[in-house]
């Protein structure tokens, strides 16, 4: 569940990493990045860039 709020507050905000780890109940930036590399396969950076849109 701490993954998915993640995921949705990567694709619907601009809020720093270190926010949403905040948010999301899960600490630290660093503890999101390695539970979400370790879950979805790709860094919340890599995660984001997918959901924002080109210009």
């Amino acid at each position: 569940m701490r993954l998915d709020h993640a995921r949705t507050l990567l694709e619907a905000t601009d809020l720093p990493i270190d926010r949403i780890a905040e948010r999301c109940g899960l600490g630290s930036s660093a503890n999101l990045r390695r539970h979400f590399a370790t879950h979805v396969g790709v860094s919340p950076t890599a995660y984001r860039s997918t959901f924002t849109p080109q210009v």
